[in-house]
């Protein structure tokens, strides 16, 4: 893996929205036909008493689909990092049909993976006055400021858009990380070192509360800039161990998140019913902007989220690894499943 870089990054994934005419640029629209066999698949499951976890993996193969998806999942995880899927049938179907579309197209971007201790797989993302929890944003109807999350994938599938806000928007880590080596190279070297990460109640082992390993912003994988951006979790992580962040670095943190908001830099839009949005959840922050939503309103704005994981999986660095992988245990349905994960002072297994 190459060491701190500070030469300009040239690949398609260190893009600015400056870089494209419209939203047209990174969107790949549905045919008729496509849109169609979404709907005769979803409400074939549904006749059948049959709900998103139920389907079969002839049903998710979606054979009218499968180029449009196969060039999806190219472009996220080996071009831009990011595809807006347009389409889905989201103003034919109800709730329950929605997931199954979701579900079933998500199948084709890697393993969907447990996205919380609470074990959901589809996540609902939308307002939840009983699950407030300060670091799950997608409860509530606050602004969400540029973050990564915790796998190789993401997916964003809009049900219902919110009446009024609620923009989404998405900025490439590679072209921060240019802005950072142009104007500040300084900053360079903390963010590639980081600091551990906490576990906020979801450890992989019962009592630990940070990881043992310094979790870096940047770091590199297969050819390809890797970015962990939650810098909330690391300061909590110096405010339970009483070790001070390292210095610059919340200076670094604060500047990634000013040059994504710089005129030009990050792609802002307002996804439609039928919109889905699919990143590389290592090479592209994402966030929200506030919307609004009455009391008798609640629950109305609607996406199913998913995440997932790349098999086989990427190289990673060693605090990445060990980040992802503890998630892997406290999320896992089946802890037991999995290789043991290591205490303190123990290596890791490569990658």
């Amino acid at each position: 893996m190459p060491g701190i870089v500070t030469t300009p990054i040239e690949d398609r994934f260190a893009w600015r929205a400056s870089d494209f005419d419209t939203l047209d640029s990174v969107a790949v629209a549905l045919t008729g036909e496509q849109r169609n066999s979404l709907v005769e698949m979803a409400r074939g499951v549904r006749r059948e008493g049959r709900a998103w976890s139920d389907l079969t993996a002839s049903e998710e193969a979606l054979p009218q689909l499968a180029a449009t998806l196969a060039k999806v999942r190219r472009e996220v995880y080996r071009g831009r990092g990011l595809v807006l899927l347009r389409g889905l049938p989201m103003d034919a179907l109800d709730e329950d049909e929605a997931a199954i579309v979701s579900w079933a197209v998500g199948s084709h971007f890697g393993r969907r993976a447990t996205q919380s201790a609470l074990g959901d797989k589809l996540g609902r993302v939308e307002v939840d006055p009983n699950l407030q929890q300060a670091w799950r944003g997608y409860r509530s109807a606050n602004r969400s400021r540029f973050h990564t999350d915790h796998l190789d994938g993401l997916a964003l599938v809009c049900v219902r858009p919110a009446g009024e806000g609620g923009e989404s928007c998405a900025v490439s880590a590679a072209a921060i990380h240019n802005v950072l080596a142009a104007e500040r190279p300084d900053l360079l070297p903390v963010l590639y070192a980081g600091f551990p990460m906490a576990w906020f109640g979801e450890p992989p082992m019962p009592g630990e509360k940070v990881t043992d390993r310094d979790v870096p912003v940047f770091s590199w994988s297969d050819g390809r800039l890797v970015c962990v951006m939650l810098p909330s979790y690391q300061k909590a992580a110096a405010e339970e161990t009483g070790v001070p962040l390292p210095q610059g670095f919340a200076e670094a943190c604060g500047l990634i998140h000013e040059i994504a908001e710089r005129d030009g830099m990050a792609l802002k839009f307002k996804m439609a019913a039928g919109d889905m949005l699919v990143v590389d959840n290592k090479a592209v922050l994402h966030g929200r902007a506030a919307f609004a939503e009455q009391p008798g309103d609640i629950g109305r704005r609607l996406l199913y989220r998913l995440q997932f994981e790349l098999l086989p999986g990427r190289p990673m660095h060693p605090g990445v690894a060990c980040y992802y992988g503890g998630l892997k245990h406290a999320y896992h349905d089946d802890p037991a499943s999995l290789p043991p994960w290591p205490q303190a002072g123990v290596a890791l297994p490569a990658g």
